[in-house]
């Protein structure tokens, strides 16, 4: 997926299916600069944080995203 179709569920509960067959639900976060305000994260990389823990990812890891 390219990330400007990934920027539309940026703020959304969702559920993103990746391309290494996981499937991850919660709300999509961006994080775009490495610095404090972000919890020093990866910058340029989407994130999932749920009960499972913090998923990590970029947006050609995606293969489909469903809005919940």
């Amino acid at each position: 997926m390219i990330i400007t179709d990934l920027f539309e569920y940026v703020g959304k509960k969702v559920q993103i299916h990746l391309f290494d067959g996981n499937i991850v639900q919660g709300e999509l976060e961006y994080v775009d600069s490495y610095c404090e305000m972000y919890g020093w994260r990866k910058p340029k990389h989407f994130y999932i944080c749920n009960k499972d823990g913090n998923w990590c990812f970029r947006a050609w890891h995606v293969d489909k995203v469903v809005e919940l």
